[in-house]
């Protein structure tokens, strides 16, 4: 099944979700995708780590988890940027170097179950907290 770059976006709740194989070239996708999302939804500030973030994620979902599609979603918490990649393994993420890079950059990030499989979720630092560690003005 060739699910690589299926994209949906809801508007009304700043939601966006792209579909991808468990194929090498996905985590480039994903990480355009990581990206671009987290710009166009306000948060530009915040692109280069949630890029290497999902990075880490979906070359985990690649090595551990490659008999199906996963899914990454990007949306806003209040005023934090959000993303999750959800794959069809049971296996609980809790540790391994990716995650440790994960946890560096984050502000929090969890693994819960998913349906049949779990989500990795990762909450981005806030603007004000952007703000408060790199004194630049991070409003939209």
């Amino acid at each position: 099944m060739n699910t690589s770059g299926m994209f949906s976006w809801n508007i009304s709740t700043s939601t966006r979700e792209l579909k991808l194989d468990p194929d090498p070239a996905s985590v480039r996708m994903a990480r355009d995708f990581v990206r671009r999302s987290l710009g166009d939804l306000g948060f530009p500030e915040s692109a280069e780590d949630g890029g290497l973030i999902v990075s880490e994620l979906a070359t985990n979902v690649i090595l551990w988890a490659p008999q199906q599609p996963f899914l990454v979603v990007i949306r806003v918490d209040g005023d934090h940027p959000v993303i999750e990649v959800h794959d069809g393994s049971s296996v609980l993420a809790e540790h391994g170097r990716g995650l440790h890079l994960v946890d560096a950059l984050c502000a929090q990030w969890e693994c819960v179950k998913s349906g049949s499989g779990k989500a990795v979720i990762v909450k981005l630092p806030s603007r004000r907290r952007l703000q408060q560690t790199t004194g630049k003005d991070v409003r939209k």
